[in-house]
């Protein structure tokens, strides 16, 4: 999708346009010293991804907006990302990597996903994975009183990823790999996991 149809498609949601062009330009400005701080992202750093957090932030009040980043197991800044929370339970979610940028428009009933600007699908809430075909391409079980979220593309069951709200006193690995996975196929990998992992680090600690 070109930019020209990201910004139709923004105007389509409840939240205005101009609004939501604007909150996507703060996020990444408010987000540009974290993603500075970030190292080289690759398959093997991607492995790496813990569930501990560092540089967190939340402002409540009129504007609320929560940033932080989740580091490797190394304590290496890995992963960066902004949340903008609006009235109308609609949340606009940029998360990114040293090389990639995911932006989630999530509504009450769906999640629309978009990476380095294209349109990639929509998540439904029982985390089904569809593409601009509609066809299912991955599933998560993002039940959040889970453990882990097992991840399922194209019918195959290629890994999981832990659930930060579940504590711990170790430093977990976020992603555990069952198989092997094409570039396309990490790709819907991260779309589904992702933004799993960020939004349920907000929500209160268990165990």
């Amino acid at each position: 999708m070109k930019v020209i149809d990201f910004l139709q498609f923004l105007f389509k949601l409840t939240v205005s346009k101009n609004q939501l062009i604007r909150d996507i330009s703060v996020l990444r400005s408010e987000i540009s010293p974290l993603k500075n701080k970030l190292i080289p992202f690759s398959d093997e750093e991607m492995e790496l991804l813990s569930l501990k957090q560092s540089n967190f932030t939340k402002k409540k009040g009129f504007v609320r907006l929560t940033k932080g980043i989740f580091d490797s197991i190394y304590y290496e800044n890995l992963i960066a990302y902004g949340i903008r929370e609006y009235s109308n339970q609609q949340k606009l979610i940029l998360i990114t990597s040293s090389i990639d940028e995911f932006v989630y428009l999530v509504k009450a009933d769906k999640t629309h996903v978009y990476m380095n600007n294209s349109e990639a699908g929509v998540i439904t809430n029982n985390g089904k994975f569809y593409n601009l075909k509609n066809q299912l391409i991955g599933t998560i079980d993002g039940n959040d009183t889970l453990p882990t979220h097992t991840v399922f593309i194209k019918g195959r069951d290629v890994g999981y990823i832990a659930n930060p709200r579940i504590t711990n006193n170790t430093i977990p690995r976020a992603f555990n790999m069952l198989t092997n996975m094409s570039s396309d196929e990490r790709i819907i990998f991260l779309c589904l996991t992702l933004i799993n992992l960020v939004e349920e680090a907000q929500l209160p600690k268990v165990g």
